[in-house]
């Protein structure tokens, strides 16, 4: 069973959230009405995956570098999903995802299942694409020694891994769901953005290899092979 920690006073959300989540039988939630309780209570380590109601429950800058501080103590980093808006300091390196009010409770635990799958995966687990080691569990890309390691967000970790483990095309539509859920925000070149960013990333040093992502009109995104071998 996996362990989830919940941050907010709202008492409504999170008891319908542990309702919810009890039912699937794969997590178990523990709520806390701030970050400072909940961080106290996590003096030894943090939970593999935290929901933080930013919105309802804030913090001040202090707070937020000592929020920061203690993600990076963790090997993995904890995926850290907020509801609102949290401080600059925490929403440029350390948050996974963000989720708006009205929140849709249905959504939300679609989103966790995606995360169920995250959070169990070893962090040792690595897969080769081209010169590059991939982890996905701390969304980093290693290269043969060779400099500081390439750190990836948590969207263009997730897309890397989805399209490793097939084989075939996948469809836009296919990754938007996977991936983003379908939410409603997302607008029409945020996959291409993403494929463009992640491609940047993986052919930089003029490889002397094909396109990572063989794109044929129509028939959707791969990796190509030759990245696999």
């Amino acid at each position: 069973m996996l362990f989830l920690g919940l941050i907010s006073p709202d008492a409504a959300l999170c008891h319908a959230l542990s309702e919810q989540l009890k039912q699937g039988n794969a997590w178990q939630s523990a709520q806390f009405s701030s970050p400072e309780d909940a961080l106290a209570a996590w003096s030894a380590s943090l939970p593999p995956l935290i929901f933080w109601d930013a919105q309802m429950a804030p913090i001040n800058d202090e707070m937020a570098n000592f929020f920061a501080m203690r993600l990076d103590q963790m090997t993995p980093t904890s995926i850290l999903l907020v509801l609102g808006e949290a401080p600059e300091r925490l929403e440029k390196d350390y948050v996974t995802e963000r989720f708006q009010r009205p929140l849709r409770l249905g959504y939300l635990l679609t989103r966790l299942q995606f995360y169920q799958r995250v959070v169990q995966q070893a962090p040792d687990v690595t897969l080769t694409l081209g010169p590059w080691s991939f982890s996905p569990r701390t969304r980093k890309l290693f290269r043969d020694g060779q400099g500081d390691p390439v750190k990836l967000t948590d969207k263009e970790s997730s897309l890397l891994e989805y399209l490793y483990a097939v084989e075939t095309p996948v469809s836009r539509e296919e990754l938007l769901g996977a991936i983003w859920g379908y939410d409603t925000s997302i607008d029409t070149h945020t996959l291409e953005t993403h494929i463009y960013r992640l491609r940047r990333k993986l052919m930089e040093g003029g490889d002397d290899l094909p396109d990572v992502f063989a794109t044929e009109e129509g028939d959707g995104y791969q990796i190509h092979p030759s990245w696999r071998s």
